[in-house]
């Protein structure tokens, strides 16, 4: 039988990445709630600053998990196994892709628009970004087997340069044609590949550096080690953004400085993604068996991610056709697709338990 490519799962991981999609949908719901419940105006800007965790946070996790996961398999026998899994699951990703462009293309289509820039650029989504990293995956563990440390910030920190750089010299066409989408994916959007990429590439050796700590039992010194970069991270973000100007709770939670991607930006919401996945580590090694029990939700709704993803984006636009057979408003709007999302979600994360307890191969 062939031997599992994946290396056991570690709950703050899934945890960290639960609490990004909360995040997302924070960010992708909250703004419609706050139109309809004016008296909760005055915390919406403070509820939505926490919508901007989401894309940073799945990214350094990505990274993470990278190195977790992947990487000790990747310098051993197993390697043709990691390039499998990886391969497939970029293919994933592609399908997901294009499955999140149905409402748009519907929404077009219902407009009678038929603008080829138009279908074109909504096919633009953090999965673009994801199907070019996985495909990317077996270079970057190639690259970084000498000098795991050394080697993953040189390549993070040229990724991130190369951006920069070629920005200045790549200007915006202004006919928005292909020359442009792809300028778009590479450097210039939000889910741009070069910035996410150095992100993620210089979060790999904390996900080997927590595999070791777990197969050692020594998780406690491996927080001890990273808090301090953590903080760091994100108080050298902080105060770059001030210096830049751009530092402020409008401006983030306006969403302008997310593209073309700020160091800045990403150093801070970087750090604060560490000292997340801290605190997840630190709760379940204090909890025992019982408590961990509670916070096992948690850990589902992270592992379901990508089809939670999938789906969310679907809630608003089939809110919108139902409009044109019968229109809801009030408190009812809100409660309505979250209550139908929630059932979703409750479907799958049960699915992922289901299968946690199947017999694994090996």
């Amino acid at each position: 039988m062939s031997r599992p490519v994946l290396a056991p799962r570690f709950t703050a991981i899934d945890e960290t990445r639960a609490l990004a999609i909360f995040s997302m949908i924070i960010m992708h719901f909250g703004p419609g709630a706050f139109q309809r419940l004016p008296a909760l105006q005055p915390l919406a800007e403070p509820i939505l600053f926490l919508g901007r965790f989401a894309t940073t946070t799945f990214v350094v996790v990505f990274g993470i998990t990278i190195g977790f996961v992947y990487f000790d398999r990747f310098r051993g026998p197993d390697r043709r196994l990691v390039l499998e899994a990886t391969y497939a699951r970029a293919r994933l990703l592609v399908l997901c892709a294009l499955l999140i462009c149905m409402p748009d293309y519907i929404n077009l289509w219902l407009a009678g628009d038929f603008n080829l820039s138009h279908w074109l650029f909504k096919t633009y989504s953090i999965f673009n970004y994801y199907a070019l990293a996985l495909l990317s995956v077996p270079l970057w563990l190639r690259v970084l087997v000498a000098a795991p440390m050394r080697n993953a910030l040189l390549l993070g920190a040229a990724h991130w340069a190369l951006a920069l750089l070629w920005l200045l010299f790549w200007p915006l066409d202004p006919a928005l044609g292909l020359q442009e989408y792809l300028r778009l994916n590479l450097l210039s959007g939000p889910y741009a590949y070069l910035q996410l990429s150095g992100s993620a590439i210089m979060a790999i050796p904390v996900g080997i550096a927590l595999r070791q700590a777990v197969r050692t039992r020594q998780e406690l010194n491996f927080v001890r080690r990273l808090l301090p970069l953590a903080l760091a991270l994100s108080l050298a973000g902080g105060l770059l953004g001030l210096a830049t100007g751009e530092f402020g709770l409008h401006n983030i939670v306006l969403g302008a400085i997310k593209a073309p991607p700020r160091v800045w930006y990403w150093l801070f919401f970087g750090g604060a993604a560490l000292l997340l996945l801290i605190g997840f580590i630190l709760l379940g090694l204090k909890l025992g068996a019982r408590e961990k029990k509670l916070t096992y939700p948690i850990a589902l709704f992270g592992q379901a991610s990508l089809p939670i993803y999938t789906a969310h984006t679907f809630v608003l636009p089939a809110l919108n056709w139902l409009d044109h057979l019968f229109v809801v408003e009030g408190v009812p709007r809100i409660i309505l697709p979250l209550l139908l999302f929630a059932i979703y979600c409750a479907v799958v994360m049960d699915y992922y338990h289901r299968k946690s307890l199947r017999p694994k191969s090996g």
